[in-house]
């Protein structure tokens, strides 16, 4: 069935706030995942290895209360060469990228973090 607004009728789904395990089910069945400039979420395509496109929700749209998704985003981008979508026009050609793309993998550095704070308190 066609709508009005696509020729043919996209293939994709689409979640508001959803359970932990949900989650993580539902990224490692996508085929790509088009997320908003969230840590958690960027982090976790990257850690399942995932093609990925950041979509920063922007102050000036009234999405966020300030710009730090971009500065997440353009942070994610210029270390790890993450996809970001700053404009919609230009989601679907970043959608069929994103399949190829190959960023840079992410590093952990939890366990370093945890014994820098061990060694302060203890």
């Amino acid at each position: 069935m066609q709508s009005a607004l696509y020729p043919v009728e996209p293939k994709f789904t689409h979640f508001g706030l959803i359970p932990h395990e949900d989650f993580d089910r539902y990224m490692q069945e996508a085929e790509v995942v088009v997320t908003h400039s969230g840590v958690n979420s960027i982090i976790s395509c990257m850690e399942m290895g995932k093609p990925l496109v950041v979509c920063p929700r922007l102050h000036e749209y009234k999405e966020h209360v300030d710009n730090h998704q971009m500065e997440i985003a353009t942070l994610m981008h210029e270390k790890y060469d993450v996809l970001i979508c700053t404009d919609m026009k230009d989601l679907l050609d970043l959608i069929k990228k994103a399949k190829t793309h190959k960023y840079k993998p992410w590093v952990s550095h939890r366990e370093e973090l945890l014994d820098a704070i061990k060694i302060l308190i203890i």
